[in-house]
């Protein structure tokens, strides 16, 4: 008892801490404009990033209910880790009480069952005439791409707009919505509207309790509908959480809500359009004829929203998709594959592509004479050159074996440096094998059987990978590591062998020679 008391204070202190933390990199504004359909002021809340700049354009999340600290965490954190894009901001709208009466029920409810309910066709209204064109031009907001968030309620009257206006919205989150209002009355609206739309481009996400609360609280019965009748074009979830309460959900509804409503948006460090990408590996390579080889993709939900072809046309909605992190791919002539996101917000797009060629496997040879494992032989070389020299003309500053504990980066950063290893690298296994190299390899380049592997294609921040069918035996191997002053430092040279993660190339595979 005496450690689990513990554990709550300290999970109840990091809550606090990064509420706090958080909180220093959002500007609160609290605003308020007069509606003329609803006859009232309403107050309105917003929550700008830290570095707001009016010069871009935001996406907005709309939260019914207002924002309470934990949606503003959440907010930042998706944005962190490159869930959602940096250029979104956060609106709520508070609750109205009039006379010290909530109006709740008479702004979301879509039908009048007692006094002060059943106004949600007006407040949509409001939000259509009126707030939403008020946030574009004080905030700076697109004109489309933004989520309409609410629980409870709020999750009524999400589910009531995206049935009577989806393109209000890209994209719809109900958290445990309260769907039984009126004897299920947006059950039958649901069936209504599905049996007349032909597509919608929405993304809807329904979270409820697990249990009778999934019942009761009418999501299962909208999960059946959906199951039935969605329209094409429309990505939707429902989802049952376990050990909830109806509160409690929105901690996971909102978290999971957002990342479902940008599916498909993958981001670096930045989250700005500009700096997107989807990984994919290998991204040049020779393949045999009819043999399959993994095309490998770490992107979040890749089986989701990555599309591909191998005849370098652009991927469309009915191209294969990518199945989780390894594809297999099987070519009969030379192909360049390309990788698409397909989410909702078509600006936020990507695509990549690989470049492959049918060719033989490279020849091994026995291993040669007077090879020794543990490590390659290496020549260091320092001087003020701008490109890799000619070091047949040059001597070096100094000669060895870079075994396990050689450092790449132990020279002199003062001026240029090139660092050559070579001799031969020992192969086991047949198959197909990837050689890899990142950022700080900019000017490296990597010989195998004196063919330029690496250094032909290479990426600044995202490096360069190729893949060759190699059979078991020995193969010449030599890296030019080639390093400019006060650049980044060299990092060693990754091998992913099937079935195996990455890993860097390891002295017991390589071979010094004479």
């Amino acid at each position: 008892m005496k450690a689990f008391t513990i554990a709550k204070v300290q999970l109840l202190i990091l809550l606090l801490f990064s509420i706090t933390a958080r909180s220093q990199d959002i500007s609160l504004v609290k605003d308020s404009l007069f509606s003329a359909i609803l006859k009232e002021t309403r107050p309105v809340n917003v929550v700008l990033p830290k570095n707001y700049d009016p010069a871009i354009q935001y996406e907005v999340i709309y939260c019914l209910g207002d924002i309470p600290d934990f949606l503003n965490v959440e907010w930042s954190l998706l944005q962190w880790e490159g869930f959602i894009p940096k250029n979104t901001i956060l609106v709520g709208i508070p609750d109205f009480v009039r006379d010290g009466v909530n109006m709740r029920e008479r702004d979301l409810a879509p039908t009048k069952t007692s006094a002060n309910t059943g106004e949600a066709n007006r407040f949509l209204l409001f939000f259509r005439n009126e707030l939403m064109p008020y946030i574009n031009r004080q905030y700076h907001a697109k004109s489309g791409g933004h989520t309409l968030y609410g629980g409870s309620m709020g999750g009524l009257f999400v589910m009531y707009t995206f049935l009577t206006a989806p393109d209000l919205f890209t994209s719809y989150v109900a958290i445990d919505p309260s769907l039984w209002w009126d004897n299920f009355y947006l059950h039958k609206l649901a069936a209504e509207k599905f049996a007349h739309s032909d597509t919608l481009n929405n993304t809807l996400f329904i979270a409820g309790r697990e249990g009778a609360a999934y019942q009761f609280m009418g999501v299962a019965g909208m999960d059946s509908i959906l199951k039935a009748k969605a329209p094409a074009g429309l990505d939707w979830k429902c989802t049952q959480y376990s050990n909830e309460t109806h509160y409690s959900t929105n901690f996971k509804g909102f978290w999971e809500g957002l990342k479902f409503s940008y599916g498909g948006f993958y981001a670096s460090t930045g989250g700005y359009p500009t700096s997107r990408k989807i990984a994919i590996k290998p991204d040049n390579g020779i393949v045999l004829r009819n043999k399959p080889f993994k095309l490998i993709c770490y992107n979040l939900g890749a089986d989701a929203y990555l599309h591909y072809t191998t005849d370098g046309t652009a991927p469309g909605i009915y191209s294969p998709r990518i199945t989780g992190e390894e594809t297999p791919i099987t070519i009969d002539k030379d192909a360049k594959i390309t990788v698409t996101s397909m989410g909702k917000r078509k600006e936020y797009n990507k695509s990549a592509s690989a470049f492959f060629q049918v060719g033989e496997v490279f020849p091994a040879a026995a291993m040669p004479a007077g090879s020794k494992p543990g490590g390659l032989r290496y020549k260091y070389y320092e001087g003020n050159w701008d490109t890799i020299p000619d070091f047949r003309k040059l001597k070096p500053g100094e000669t060895g074996i870079a075994t396990t504990d050689f450092n790449l980066n132990k020279t002199s950063k003062k001026n240029n440096y090139a660092l050559v290893q070579e001799g031969y690298i020992k192969i086991s296994e047949p198959g197909y094998y990837i050689f890899e190299m990142g950022t700080g390899n900019e000017h490296t380049k990597v010989y195998l059987n004196n063919r330029l592997i690496l250094g032909v294609h290479f990426k600044t921040d995202e490096g360069e990978s190729f893949m060759v069918p190699l059979e078991k035996g020995f193969y010449p191997f030599r890296i030019n590591y080639f390093h400019k002053k006060n650049g980044n430092d060299l990092q060693p040279v990754y091998l992913k062998t099937e079935g195996q993660d990455d890993f860097p190339l390891p002295a017991a595979m390589l071979f010094s020679g004479k």
